[in-house]
């Protein structure tokens, strides 16, 4: 697995490329109603044309079982209602495909794989074909580590609280939170095969987790959020310390997709 090509965007051009690239990761639930026929599980990034979309191993889990998809769901506070016994989730990802008219277009691709990384919380997703994509889906380009470091303006795109969002806000797509490199994990300087991670002075909430995290001023992907910090006492989240997964390692191992 090659990281992604492209030259690096400014301005308005990043974000558009960014809203187009991140996806929400969606689960198609047998027995839903069918004006909700999808649940967001996470979020995701698309770095390779043909459809290889980066998330979190945790996101991830969610669709190898039943039981994984129970505990999710009672992590994210979705399971208030009576318990529906659910036999199979099947996976998408659902990318923005812009304003048509006076409807929000939201294509939905079906997962044909995915690919575990050990050690991180890092998942690879091979996507079907879709004819809404003929000539490749949108990604973004994968940032140099020398370009990284501490103090850095970045941001993440992706689904934070899923639907309950849309719910509130009436919002459908992905949203944008900005923030700055708080430490390169363990250390600044550290050589890349020895990066673990970044902690992020950043707002991110259930459903941004697998979201890419990028340069502000380039667009260029490093890190996947993976979630935040909890307080040893109060065991309640603190919100500014995020952590976000290294994106390299999947691009240093030959996954298969």
């Amino acid at each position: 697995m090659e990281p992604g090509s492209g030259q690096a965007l400014a301005g308005p051009a990043v974000y558009d490329a960014v809203k187009k690239a991140t996806v929400a990761i969606v689960a198609e639930i047998p027995g839903n109603t069918p004006n909700r026929p999808f649940t967001i599980i996470g979020s995701g990034v698309c770095v390779r044309s043909e459809g290889v979309v980066v998330t979190c191993e945790h996101v991830f889990a969610a669709f190898l079982n039943s039981e994984s998809y129970q505990r999710l769901m009672q992590t994210i506070g979705r399971n208030d209602g009576p318990s529906m016994p659910v036999k199979s989730v099947v996976p998408y990802a659902m990318f923005y495909s812009g304003v048509h008219g006076t409807q929000i277009r939201m294509d939905a691709v079906s997962v044909a794989t995915g690919v575990a990384m050990k050690d991180f919380d890092l998942a690879a997703l091979k996507l079907h074909k879709h004819p809404a994509f003929p000539h490749g889906y949108p990604t973004l380009p994968i940032a140099d580590y020398g370009e990284l470091h501490e103090m850095m303006d970045v941001a993440t795109c992706g689904y934070p609280l899923g639907e309950a969002l849309h719910d509130q806000l009436g919002t459908v797509t992905s949203s944008f939170t900005k923030g700055m490199i708080s430490s390169i994990i363990p250390a600044p300087g550290i050589a890349r095969e020895n990066l673990r991670g970044f902690q992020l002075d950043l707002t991110a909430t259930n459903g941004n987790s697998g979201g890419p995290v990028f340069s502000l001023a380039t667009g260029r992907v490093f890190g996947i959020l993976q979630g935040g910090v909890v307080h040893p006492q109060t065991h309640h989240p603190v919100q500014g310390l995020t952590k976000a997964e290294p994106i390299y390692p999947l691009f240093d191992t030959d996954l298969g997709l």
